[in-house]
Order: structure tokens, then C-alpha cells, then sequence
């Protein structure tokens, strides 16, 4: 980092101490007291820093746990104990799993053939590299799928560098793939886990693994194939058929059947005993990658994202010190105030925010920021179902189309220079909103005759 970088950077970061001192400074507002209006003011320090990445966000993440005990809003040893949340063990237990797959290479083996089986039409191969991030993400991180899938996608892709728009559908299908499939399990993304984790204890209503897949499946099977049309539309190729890459064959080994064996396993499990724990069975498949010996504890200081489990103890405490202070439901007043008591308007608007939000920032800052202010909501506005207005909120901000900031996926396929930001913005947009009315129409009919609300 140069010389400049640094000084922009603590530029930003004195600005955001600044956002803590406006806010320190200024008279309580009426209806709330001084916790709240300080917590209110970490949100919006949170938001800056999230925003200009002034700190890394593991970083960001540490120091917003530090500042409930110095602004005397929460005792050292209570924010602290925040981090020991299931849904950190839940994190902690998918990435060592996703480590063993990756080590094993089964992955790259599952990949290649199941391009393969698209055949040689542009726009088929495209719908495949969309279904392969889908699927791959319902297993683990989405930005851990895009990693280990770009160099398979650009290997097929090789051989039509005179066809710039298949080249950038390749590339942006992987990335909306991910983001699309992350939404599907728990084990797709760190805002899932989050929020049944902010769910259950603020309201004791417990998500298993198989509830959550079938609430969320719907959207991921409406979006995909919108996608790919949106891809094919505004990307049209030239190319009339992908070269076939021939590749040397090689028998499965016996590392590749004992980690495809655990992870099949372990999803299985989940959603049969998805009630007795998914940490709990997490742990437990975890567990199996070391007794079967396909990885050891090296693999896992390498495969862990340690600033994603930091961020998360952030977003634990903010959320928490938003809903014990009052701020939340001080904030819901103010948002029924404009908007009304329509619980279907007010669904709308929780998700369009949180769309907005999770473009501009960590897709698990955006949900952190935004469920305590959508549980204050259902606080307030008894029909606005807590667990709609959650699932929503966290669905929402797994769609992160149109900026390169809004998700890892996006920067990693951009950093091979297939496609540009206005690309991804010309396409994004539209997702965006397309996916903003998809979550809001399941959540009105197919939720509803779930009995969800």
C-alpha cells in the first residue's frame, strides 16, 4: 500500500470517529435513551466503515465490539461473550469441510464433466457454468466456489478470445451463479447462519437446515434461468461452438470418494436431523475430514477466512446492542412514520434497502445492519411476520449483481479482466431489481402457503 493509500485511508477512518462524536455530542432524542442513540451512532460508523473499507473488515468487525464497553453502553465481558455463537461454529465447521473437498480435487474433476455435459452451444455452456455455481454454493461459501472454479471455467473458455461477449457471460455466469446458489442452504454464505442465528435468539423460533432450503429453493429456481436469459440478451454471442478441451482422464482416487463421502453426508444429515443442531452436525462432518485423513490442521489455518469470523462478531454485537437498547424499534417507528403500517409496503422496502445496502458493502454487514432494524419493525407492526421480514432480509442481501464491492464472487471474476464495471452494472440492474420483485413475490405466495405467515 502506498504512502497515499495509508493517508486516504486514515482520512476515512478519522472521519468515521468523527460520526461517533457528532452523535456522542449531540442532545437524545426523544423515546430513546443514550445506549440507543449511541448504538444508532455505531451503526452509522459501522455503515462508513463498511462502505470506504478504511479498516479491513475482520478489523472493522474487532473494533465494533470494543466500543459498546467504552461508550459504558455494555460490560467488556458481555460483548465478548457475543462471539461464542453457534452460527460461528456453523462458519468455522463449512469451511473446514470445503477445505477437504478442495484438497481432495474432486471438485475439479465434478466441474470439468459436468461442463462437459452442456455440450458445445455458447448458450447452453453458459446455463451449465450458472448451474455449477449454484449447485457448488449450496455446499460452501460462495466466494470459496468462485475461487475454485474460475480456472476450470477459463479453460473452457479458451479458444474464443474473438468472441468478447461470451468471454464476459462466462465469467459474470459463474459469479451470479454463486451469489444465486449461496442463498439456497445454510452453508452457502455467512449471512445465512447469521441470521437463524439472530433469529432464534431474539425470538426463539429455530430454523433447521431443511426449512430454511425450502423456503429459499423457490427463489433460487425462479432467478437462475431469469439470469441466464438476462446473460444471453444483453451479452448475445458470435461464437456457434465452444472448442472441446480434451483433458487427461484419470481413475477417482481414494482421498476424492472419502471427502465426497463426508460432504454427502454431512448435507444428508442436515437435512434429516437438522433440528438437534446444524453446528452441532457441522462439527461432527468436519471432524470426518480429519479422521478420514483428507486434510490436516495446516489446510485449515490456509482455507479459513478468519477476517469473515471477526466481521461476524461485529455484526453480533451490533445487532444486539440495537435490539437491547431500544434503537431498532425507536428506528421502526420512524421508518411506519414515513411509510405507513402496510406490512406488505414495509416488506418491500425492507428488501429494497437491503439490496441497496449489501451493493455498497459485506453482504453480512448489510443483513447485520438491516435485521434488527426489520425485527423492530414486526415489533411494531404485529402482521409483519418476524420470520418473513428475516429470511427476506437475508435473502436479500445475497443478491449483490451490479458493483464489483457488493460481493467477493464479482471482484474475483473481475480480477481476470473477461469484463469491465460497466458490464457487470449493465446486467446487475436489472438482476437487481428483478430479484428485489422474485424474493417479494415468493414471500407473498409461496411462503404464505407454506404457512410460514
Amino acid at each position: 500500500m502506498s504512502i497515499k493509500d495509508i493517508k486516504v485511508k486514515r482520512n476515512l477512518f478519522l472521519i468515521s470517529l468523527s460520526i461517533l462524536l457528532i452523535f456522542y455530542l449531540s442532545p437524545t432524542p426523544a423515546g430513546l435513551g443514550y445506549s440507543g442513540k449511541m448504538m444508532i451512532g455505531i451503526m452509522f460508523f459501522a455503515v462508513f466503515l463498511f462502505v470506504t473499507e478504511a479498516l479491513p473488515l475482520g478489523m472493522s468487525g474487532i473494533l465494533i465490539m470494543a466500543l459498546p464497553p467504552i461508550l459504558g453502553i455494555y460490560d467488556s465481558r458481555e460483548v465478548f461473550g457475543f462471539f461464542g455463537n453457534e452460527a460461528i461454529f456453523l462458519l468455522i465447521s463449512a469451511f473446514i469441510i470445503a477445505a477437504g473437498f478442495q484438497k481432495s480435487g474432486l471438485h475439479r474433476r465434478t466441474a470439468v464433466r459436468f461442463l462437459k455435459r452442456f455440450g458445445k452451444s455458447p448458450k447452453i455452456f453458459i446455463l451449465g457454468i450458472l448451474l455449477l455455481g449454484a449447485s457448488f454454493s449450496f455446499m460452501m461459501s460462495e466466494h470459496a466456489v468462485v475461487a475454485l472454479m474460475i480456472p476450470i471455467v477459463a479453460f473452457s473458455l479458451m479458444g474464443v478470445y474473438e468472441d468478447e461477449n461470451l468471454r464476459k457471460a462466462g465469467m459474470i455466469a459463474l459469479a451470479y451463479g454463486c451469489s444465486v446458489g449461496s442463498i439456497g442452504t445454510l452453508l452457502g454464505g455467512a449471512r445465512n447462519p447469521y441470521a437463524v442465528s439472530f433469529i432464534s435468539e431474539s425470538t426463539g423460533t429455530r430454523i433447521t437446515f431443511l426449512q430454511w432450503s425450502l423456503m429459499a429453493l423457490p427463489i433460487v429456481l425462479v432467478m437462475l434461468p431469469i439470469v441466464w436469459l438476462l446473460l444471453i440478451t444483453i451479452f448475445p454471442t458470435k461464437t456457434e461452438r465452444i472448442p472441446v478441451k480434451k483433458e487427461k482422464k484419470s481413475p477417482v482416487s481414494v482421498v476424492e470418494i472419502k471427502a465426497g463421502s463426508v460432504l454427502l453426508a454431512t448435507v444428508i444429515l442436515l437435512f434429516i436431523f437438522g433440528n438437534i443442531g446444524t453446528a452441532v452436525i457441522a462439527i461432527l462432518g468436519a471432524t470426518a475430514m480429519f479422521v478420514f485423513g483428507v486434510i490436516d490442521w495446516k489446510d485449515v489455518e490456509k482455507a479459513i477466512p478468519w477476517g469473515v469470523l471477526l466481521l461476524y462478531g461485529g455484526a453480533i454485537t451490533l445487532g444486539k446492542g440495537m435490539l437491547s437498547t431500544g434503537a431498532t424499534r425507536w428506528m421502526a417507528e420512524g421508518i411506519v412514520m414515513y411509510v405507513g403500517r402496510n406490512p406488505e409496503v414495509l416488506l418491500f422496502v425492507l428488501i429494497v434497502i437491503t439490496v441497496l445496502f449489501t451493493e455498497v458493502m459485506s453482504n453480512t454487514a448489510a443483513v447485520a445492519l438491516m435485521l434488527p432494524i426489520g425485527l423492530g419493525l414486526s415489533a411494531v407492526i404485529p402482521e409483519l411476520n418476524v420470520v418473513v421480514v428475516s429470511m427476506a432480509i437475508a435473502l436479500a442481501g445475497g443478491f449483490a449483481f451490479a458493483l464489483l464491492i457488493g460481493n467477493p464472487g464479482n471482484m474475483i471474476t473481475y480480477s481476470t479482466g473477461y469484463y469491465r464495471q460497466r458490464d457487470l452494472l449493465k446486467i446487475g440492474v436489472f438482476a437487481d431489481i428483478i430479484g428485489i420483485f422474485v424474493i417479494y413475490f415468493v414471500a407473498m405466495t409461496v411462503w404464505k402457503f407454506m404457512g410460514v405467515w
